[in-house]
């Protein structure tokens, strides 16, 4: 369930299937589109709500009955090549089990574990999440062929599910649509593109630019999103005397213009179950633009980033960040251009069109390559 024009990893995978040749049909959030060479989307008008547990499960099974509907209408006009499903939930794979009664392979796309992605919202629940590991499990073994977004959530999926196989395509951008930074950044504006959500660390930064001082005094906060807990982001601000410039959520095309003047790209996500598999796109993004970044310290952003690439902190301390922030400030340009450049280097192994090869190669049913 996603938007096309919001989610980069959906929107990257569609153009790569309309670039080898593969005309797309597909069910998502967004408003009707202008009609594209190969593309035609459908959308399910249902508007995201902030309403808890049973507001979740009402869109999820909203979509879900609707997918498996315009699904079996798809395979009324034609057999397709394969279904390609994007999660969470990972049990949106059952839609098309029409598809897959004919034979259609159906390949699912696990963005997020949602056993942990249900924690990190607050939700406590045993008998829940319970629900939800069966769910993933069978969900996985329903599926053709399954990928995920890194080798740490591969390893994480195949503990639980130790008999399905399961491919990396990293959520990484490509790399020729990522604008240069500006050489000079104005002043000290350190951004953050995404939900936003305390799970994500933005109190945590707030907190940092506070403590930060007279250390950075024109240090400001960008915040490019939406999310359920921006008024607390805004009052927890205001009442610590932090600059905050609040964007909102805007079109992706636009994103990257409010971007290149930063001076820093931040992510520093809660030490929770899912905090330490994050690997943020707009990390990558940050740092093909030549932007400096600072992030949690995570096995799998080491994994990908090692020392002396990002600015680490110890996720959930606003010390940390702080002091991190701080050395940053102080370091020459010099300094700053040779991290840059090692994270580049980094960047360079794992770069889309290595990501895209995988992906086609699932798609057409082949081996997937090794890095």
């Amino acid at each position: 369930m996603s938007h096309l024009e919001l989610d980069p990893r959906v929107r990257r995978a569609v153009a790569a299937f309309l670039d080898a040749g593969y005309r797309v049909e597909a069910l998502v959030l967004d408003r009707p589109r202008p009609p594209r060479p190969g593309l035609r989307t459908w959308r399910v008008p249902i508007a995201h709500r902030r309403g808890g547990t049973l507001r979740y499960l009402f869109e999820y099974a909203t979509f879900g009955l609707a997918a498996m509907l315009w699904t079996a209408l798809r395979m009324a006009r034609g057999r397709p090549h394969a279904v390609y499903v994007n999660s969470p939930p990972d049990a949106f794979v059952f839609a098309a089990w029409i598809a897959k009664l004919f034979r259609v392979p159906v390949i699912l796309d696990v963005h997020d574990p949602m056993p942990e992605l249900f924690e990190a919202k607050g939700g406590d629940s045993r008998l829940l999440g319970r629900a939800l590991r069966i769910q993933e499990r069978w969900s996985l073994r329903f599926a053709d062929r399954v990928i995920t977004v890194h080798e740490p959530m591969r390893r994480l999926l195949a503990s639980r599910v130790p008999d399905v196989s399961i491919d990396v395509v990293m959520n990484v951008p490509d790399l020729g649509t990522v604008p240069e930074r500006r050489e000079h950044a104005s002043g000290r504006t350190i951004v953050f593109t995404g939900t936003v959500a305390v799970r994500y660390g933005l109190d945590d930064i707030v907190r940092a630019l506070h403590l930060v001082g007279d250390a950075i005094p024109d240090v400001r906060f960008r915040i490019i999103g939406d999310g359920e807990d921006l008024d607390e982001i805004t009052r927890l601000a205001r009442t610590l005397g932090v600059e905050l410039d609040v964007v909102g959520r805007v079109p992706y095309a636009e994103v990257h213009r409010h971007q290149v003047d930063a001076w820093a790209g931040i992510n520093v996500p809660k030490p929770d179950r899912l905090g330490h598999l994050s690997f943020s796109n707009k990390v990558v993004e940050w740092v093909a633009m030549g932007l400096p970044v600072v992030a949690a310290r995570t096995a799998t952003m080491v994994e990908y980033f090692p020392d002396g690439t990002l600015w680490y902190v110890d996720p959930g301390s606003p010390d940390s960040i702080a002091e991190a922030l701080v050395e940053l400030h102080r370091e020459s340009a010099e300094q700053v251009a040779r991290r840059v450049a090692l994270a580049r280097d980094a960047l360079g192994r794992i770069e889309w069109p290595r990501q895209r090869e995988r992906l086609l190669a699932v798609v057409s049913g082949d081996d997937v390559l090794g890095e």
